[in-house]
């Protein structure tokens, strides 16, 4: 039960304040997943909407998202539009409802790592993540998921994407519009005379967090972004993808939606093919 409530003024006065009440406290960007799943033991809520967290910032390397800032605000931020083919408001725009994603913070969806469409798209674009733990570090977001398993202590600050030409798609199979995806997956591919440069094929709600696929990934480099080697990436991916079986789906057919959802994401790549 919750029974303080803290509005710290600083990321560094949150994290203290967490480091003294250990387990007791959580922080709290748009308070959805608090709201729907409260933990037992905790008592505080940190409010991290004072820390200047909310903004998104532009310069000559890419763009700044503050880790406060709410889905919509992201959504609705016209430049997203014209990089990476704007994947990153055509995946907003399906994750949940309006109202959640009014409250929800982008932070909030990272720190969290399961149970999002945000986190495939980032991890295929090659999105930055930047956090406090009692310093300020900047990792590749690829990275921060396989080295810092207790996201609980530390605060995320900043996500950042470069100004990029490459060539982006999102899909996610769901039971209704507002649930939770069965399987989500995003492709990223960058092209060079007509051969793919870079790419990257994620697939996430497997249940278990997102992850690259690079036995896939490494399929597209080199070759024609054509039917074929769409085929084979696809194939690739349903072979080496790991699944499990939950309530809502079992391995097998997580595997199937492997399969379909990546070659459809190359296919719309295919058409938009992006030239570096």
């Amino acid at each position: 039960m919750f029974t303080e409530y803290l509005r710290p003024e600083s990321v560094e006065e949150a994290f203290r304040t967490l480091q003294e009440l250990g387990e007791n406290a959580r922080l709290v960007g748009g308070g959805t997943d608090l709201i729907v799943h409260p933990p037992a033991d905790v008592t505080t809520l940190v409010d991290l909407s004072h820390t200047g967290l909310g903004r998104i910032d532009a310069d000559d390397t890419g763009f700044h998202i503050g880790a406060s800032t709410t889905l919509t605000d992201v959504l609705d931020y016209p430049p997203f539009a014209d990089i990476w083919s704007g994947v990153l408001p055509a995946m907003l725009s399906q994750v949940a409802s309006p109202l959640h994603r009014n409250a929800a913070s982008i932070g909030g969806h990272l720190a969290r790592g399961r149970l999002s469409d945000v986190v495939p798209v980032l991890l295929a674009i090659d999105a930055k993540i930047s956090f406090y733990d009692g310093g300020h570090h900047q990792l590749p977001l690829t990275e921060f998921y396989s080295t810092r398993k207790n996201r609980t202590r530390l605060i995320v600050t900043e996500v950042h994407l470069d100004r990029d030409f490459a060539s982006a798609a999102f899909r996610k199979f769901a039971r209704t519009t507002y649930d939770l995806a069965i399987l989500n997956a995003a492709c990223a591919v960058r092209v060079e005379d007509d051969a793919v440069s870079w790419a990257r094929v994620v697939v996430g709600e497997r249940p278990t967090l997102a992850v690259e696929l690079s036995e896939a990934s490494s399929v597209l480099v080199g070759r024609s972004l054509d039917t074929e080697t769409i085929g084979r990436t696809a194939n690739k991916a349903m072979q080496t993808v790991e699944v499990r079986s939950d309530p809502r789906a079992s391995a097998g057919y997580r595997r199937h939606l492997t399969e379909v959802l990546v070659r459809r994401c190359l296919t719309e790549v295919a058409g938009e093919k992006v030239y570096a």
